[in-house]
């Protein structure tokens, strides 16, 4: 799978936020749901500011206010073009800040736990009724306990 990093946030993107990371952490992601045929595949995520967030969470979604990630699927798929753009994830960082001092999680761990939850939306996963939210929970426990050593609830 290639990952594309776009940032609109960072200066210059922490250690564990760069390419390296997240691509070992959507490859981990990517094993544990079996996407094959996906090798090809792209996924972008950009490092978003508030506003952006936001205007995108409001046109897209109907829903106000910052959100800490949104997914956006790109459901063109035909048999013959597995090497397509999988979708995008649009992650605000200062949103994923307050909210790991909120969990009491480093950053970091709240971060790629977001990650990961935005790439499951891209397969498909949800979390809208309870038995879908609980698979969804339990997936991204495993993924985040067994590429960080933490538990992400």
């Amino acid at each position: 799978m290639k990952i594309e990093l776009i940032n609109d946030h960072y200066k210059k993107i922490p250690e564990p936020f760069r390419k390296k990371e997240i691509k070992k952490l959507i490859d981990t992601v990517l094993e544990k749901i079996g996407s094959e045929g996906f090798e090809n595949g792209q996924i972008n995520i950009k490092y978003t500011s508030e506003e952006e967030i936001k205007m995108l969470n409001e046109k897209f979604y109907n829903k106000e206010g910052v959100t800490n990630v949104l997914a956006f699927a790109n459901n063109q798929e035909t048999p013959e073009n597995k090497d397509k753009l999988v979708g995008e994830i649009a992650v605000c960082i200062s949103q994923i800040e307050r909210e790991a001092i909120l969990y009491k999680k480093a950053v970091e761990t709240r971060l790629k736990h977001m990650i990961v939850h935005g790439v499951l939306h891209l397969f498909g996963f949800d979390h809208q009724k309870k038995g879908e939210q609980k698979e969804m929970e339990q997936v991204e426990d495993d993924i985040i306990n067994s590429c960080l050593g933490e538990r992400p609830y």
